[in-house]
């Protein structure tokens, strides 16, 4: 079955990214995360966890959304 019709049958099921975050940028996203402990307490981060996932969750379907798109409208060029 091709891909195209493993989506509109809803049996498409993405493999997981192979991406890992950089090293470097990993340490500077524990470095922000700790500042923000050390300036407001680990029981605001505990708090606001579920709401920033949900966040950067939301972002996270945005790109993937606009980049669908960005590949359909480049498939519809070239027909």
């Amino acid at each position: 079955m091709s891909i195209l019709q493993e989506i509109y049958n809803s049996a498409y099921a993405p493999g997981r990214t192979q991406d890992a975050m950089p090293f470097s940028l990993r340490l500077k996203e524990r470095a922000i995360r700790d500042a923000i402990e050390e300036a407001l307490g680990e029981e605001f981060i505990k708090r606001h966890q579920d709401d920033w996932e949900k966040a950067a969750h939301f972002r996270d379907y945005a790109n993937f959304r606009e980049g669908f798109k960005l590949g359909v409208a480049l498939m519809l060029e070239i027909r």
